[in-house]
């Protein structure tokens, strides 16, 4: 597929980087030649200066035979004209980022007017998974699929858990239908086998039935945890989506921001929340507005070092869950070896939703991970493809794949290597990013994109540490 990017920014260009490694011809547009220069060093795609909106740079026969334009630069306008511009010339498919509040709550009803096929908001959805988060009473990242009967969770693995530490996986003594998917460790993920042995720090990622899961926590000591006082540090456009979400559901919020003049506008919008002009760095203001008595502490500045250390030091102050915002995939490790809760990346959500839309055809779901090498993807087995009637060991699935479970007329099977694949079987599969061309060729999706969108259900990513 030929794919128009608009905007060479870090968003741009992770999705050019992404789509160029599935074999997509790219075209990135943007005005700035050195950050274009970067991209074509990069990747191996086509670039063009100019501005994205531009009809003489759309209707190029560089641009014009795209399939999809995906406009993701800095302005809201700017992205909303170029979808409107490349449908005019035939560009049968358009993607904008659009992330002002009151753009976004009003084409909610009027994007398809515009011209715009999908509208990425990556401030709204980050503030969505918080909000998540914060509503699992689990005190550990439970992601749902399969329409939630297959949770996939992690666990940080300490010192002194007799559960995990220093045993071979054919050891662990589980919950009935719970699998250990993969590992991570040092940043690193591994698809594990009988023999792997877990080690302290490492994180386990399980996936199993939503009850084992919770019997799996209990034999584990992690107790469950209601989340009614939430601190955010941070009034950007992440915080205030957020606090809306969580005022809306009675909790008690308390916004930390310096800029007067956000302060000014958040307590104006936001009536019920308490709203406190300062500095969230300062360890003062932190134990002056109760971080001790605090269930989540939420960090979303703009800076990815601020979040990750005051997150850190929130916790030691005694917040008993803590999210930072982080937006380079290399801080992946340092969340690991901090102790921080959870993560989330905007950009590796926006990525998220543009892969699932281009991948299109029975693509049920996608999480990413927040180490981006790795994704769990749900899917359903069509006709005559070239799993069915197999057993699950002779599958001829790619290596460093693993089926973690098995939807069938609405039952979950938490397989074996003798459980055979059938027609209509829906996966949830673990697996390395660079094997999902070979799994989808697999069940018989290759070919399938953007004609089968309304297929879509969600799209997550998995970023507990």
């Amino acid at each position: 597929m030929k794919v128009a990017i608009i905007g060479a920014g870090k968003v741009g260009t992770e999705i050019a980087g992404k789509l160029s490694e599935e074999g997509h011809d790219i075209v990135v547009i943007d005005h700035k030649e050195a950050q274009l220069q970067k991209i074509e060093e990069k990747f191996d795609c086509l670039t063009i200066k100019g501005k994205g909106p531009s009809s003489s740079i759309l209707k190029s026969p560089t641009v014009a035979d795209s399939q999809l334009l995906v406009s993701v630069t800095d302005s809201d306008e700017v992205n909303m004209i170029s979808c409107m511009t490349a449908k005019r010339i035939g560009i049968s498919r358009t993607i904008a980022r659009i992330r002002d509040p009151e753009y976004h709550q009003e084409l909610v009803i009027s994007k398809k007017d515009l011209g715009i096929d999908l509208v990425i908001n990556p401030e709204w959805a980050a503030a969505e998974e918080i909000n998540r988060l914060l509503s699992i009473a689990l005190p550990i990242h439970a992601e749902p699929l399969a329409r939630g009967k297959v949770q996939l969770v992690d666990f940080t693995v300490d010192e002194n858990s007799t559960t995990f530490a220093r045993k071979r996986l054919s050891q662990l003594e589980l919950p009935p239908s719970c699998l250990v998917v993969a590992i991570s460790r040092g940043g690193n993920m591994i698809i594990p086998g009988g023999p792997d042995i877990i080690l302290p720090g490492d994180i386990v990622y399980i996936m199993g039935l939503p009850e084992n899961i919770n019997k799996l926590c209990i034999k584990s000591k992690k107790k469950k945890q209601k989340i009614q006082k939430v601190m955010i540090l941070g009034g950007g456009r992440i915080g205030y989506y957020l606090a809306k979400r969580l005022c809306s559901r009675g909790m008690n919020v308390k916004i930390i921001e310096q800029d007067p003049g956000k302060c000014s506008e958040l307590a104006e919008r936001l009536p019920t929340a308490l709203v406190i002009e300062g500095d969230g760095s300062d360890l003062e203001i932190l134990k002056k507005e109760g971080i001790k008595e605090t269930d989540a502490f939420i960090a979303v500045t703009g800076l990815d070092e601020e979040n990750l250390l005051i997150s850190l030091l929130s916790k030691q102050l005694g917040a008993k869950r803590v999210v930072a915002k982080i937006s380079r995939s290399g801080y992946a490790p340092l969340v690991e070896r901090l102790g921080v809760d959870s993560a989330i990346s905007p950009r590796l959500i926006t990525v998220g939703e543009i892969l699932r839309f281009i991948r299109g055809g029975r693509l049920l779901s996608l999480v990413l991970l927040l180490n981006e090498k790795a994704e769990v993807i749900e899917l359903m087995v069509q006709p005559q493809s070239k799993i069915v009637g197999r057993y699950l060991k002779k599958s001829n699935l790619p290596k460093r794949t693993i089926i973690g479970s098995i939807i069938r007329n609405g039952k979950t099977i938490i397989p074996k290597g003798s459980d055979m694949i059938l027609e209509g079987d829906r996966l949830v599969i673990f697996t390395m990013d660079q094997n999902i061309k070979a799994i989808e060729n697999l069940c018989g999706l290759e070919g399938r994109s953007l004609e089968h969108t309304s297929d879509f259900e969600n799209i997550g990513y998995s970023a507990s540490m």
